[in-house]
């Protein structure tokens, strides 16, 4: 039987010996990994994650056969800087560095002085769960982003997350700190792909925004067969910021997308979108967590499914607003395409509500290809499956018709067609 402990020693045996990775090892070696019976994880297979990840060993990150079109092919190139990271190692001879933009900072977060480091542990902060404690045990490196105040870069910065198969099942941790100032305004594409073969992704992003600033930020996940990926977001957010996030699931056996936003400050506004798209017998999870903790707040939460063969997908929009908070808005929906009749969506609202002054409001519906609508198309001569093809792209366009840049937007395109069939604009 594979205990915690022993995990940590075949996964983490040159951990650093720094606060933040003590206390993920003493806090995994307590509690190991989450209770599948627990509310939060009831549609992750932990007992399946947590076997595959005892099989594992750190994967390589050798950059030996990866270059810069190795990159552009599998996760696009957006005009702006890039860091690659290969299973967690920052690769640096792929990356851009040495940005002159003026008032963006790109390093790996050990590069930076003590005092500009954006990911500094308060006294009491600790894991949220047995995977996060494995991600500061074992993490390499971490991306460091950080805009400073009154900047407004005019190109995205672009995280790239490449799983590099290794002997056996290749097991990383990568971590990110984004850091957006007081007023200032930027985008952040963070991508996860691979090269093929077993992997698990065991990643941690940690997001601040400061008062009145604005992030853009792309979550994109599209790793090939065989891998897992278990993904934490956090977001803090400051008085009058505002936040556009998007998450987009387009591969992986069994995905797991938690976001966290803490609304800390009044008049925040958090925007969060998503679209997965599990085949075959993949498995894709949401857990998105709203915390309005401050006044007259503003959140949407809209999370699309499509689902094909036997896939499953879910959503749980959890909600928080707090006892005396006042003039605070949620909104939440995740309407669901399944595909055949084996498919599955599973949808579940989560209201916590500790104040009066408040307005929420929540649905969720599941159906099928519009019957009628198919008649029409084939009616007009347009074969079966294209015809099923254009009414799922048009299911989806809502989502993606958003995205900019137009080069991201583009690839999407090009990767949901891989998998659905082509997408028509």
């Amino acid at each position: 039987m594979t205990t915690p402990a022993s995990l940590l020693d075949r996964l983490a045996p040159q951990v650093n010996t720094g606060v933040r990775a003590e206390r993920g090892r003493t806090w995994f070696r307590a509690h190991g990994f989450p209770n599948p019976r627990q509310e939060a994880w009831r549609y992750t297979p932990v007992d399946e994650i947590a076997r595959v990840i005892a099989e594992g060993t750190p994967g390589p990150h050798a950059t030996a056969g990866i270059d810069a079109a190795t990159i552009d092919r599998l996760a696009g190139s957006h005009g702006g800087p890039r860091m690659v990271f290969l299973n967690g190692a920052l690769a640096r001879e792929l990356s851009d560095l040495d940005s002159e933009i003026q008032g963006l900072v790109l390093a790996g977060v050990d590069d930076l002085r003590p005092r500009r480091r954006p990911d500094q542990l308060p006294p009491t902060d600790e894991p949220a769960d047995g995977f996060h404690a494995l991600n500061w045990a074992a993490g390499r490196d971490v991306a460091g982003i950080i805009v400073e105040s009154d900047t407004t870069p005019d190109v995205p910065v672009h995280v790239v997350h490449l799983a590099v198969p290794g002997e056996s099942v290749s097991v990383s941790h990568p971590r990110t700190v984004i850091a957006i100032r007081p007023r200032s305004r930027a985008t952040v594409i963070e991508s996860f792909v691979g090269l093929g073969g077993r992997a698990v992704t065991n990643s941690s992003t940690r997001i601040v925004v400061g008062d009145d600033a604005t992030l853009t930020y792309h979550r994109l996940m599209a790793e090939p067969e065989g891998t897992i990926h278990v993904a934490r977001t956090a977001m803090m957010q400051s008085r009058g910021s505002t936040v556009t996030g998007r998450s987009i699931i387009c591969g992986g056996d069994i995905v797991r997308n938690a976001i966290e936003v803490t609304l800390s400050g009044d008049g925040a506004t958090s925007n969060l979108e998503g679209l997965y798209l599990p085949i075959g017998s993949e498995r894709h999870d949401n857990m998105i967590t709203v915390d309005h903790a401050a006044s007259h707040g503003r959140s949407m939460q809209r999370f699309k499914g499509i689902v094909d063969d036997h896939g499953r997908g879910s959503f749980s929009g959890h909600v928080i607003v707090s006892h005396g908070t006042v003039g605070n808005d949620a909104d939440q929906s995740n309407p669901n395409l399944v595909l055949t009749p084996a498919a599955q969506a599973d949808s579940r609202p989560w209201l916590e509500i500790y104040a009066d002054d408040v307005a929420c409001n929540h649905g969720a519906t599941v159906g099928r290809l519009d019957s009628d609508a198919l008649f029409y198309l084939r009616s007009r001569g347009i074969p079966a499956t294209e015809a099923r093809s254009m009414l799922v792209a048009a299911f989806a366009a809502e989502i993606l018709d958003a995205v900019e840049p137009t080069s991201l937007r583009e690839w999407l395109d090009a990767v949901i067609a891989r998998r659905h069939g082509s997408r028509t604009a």
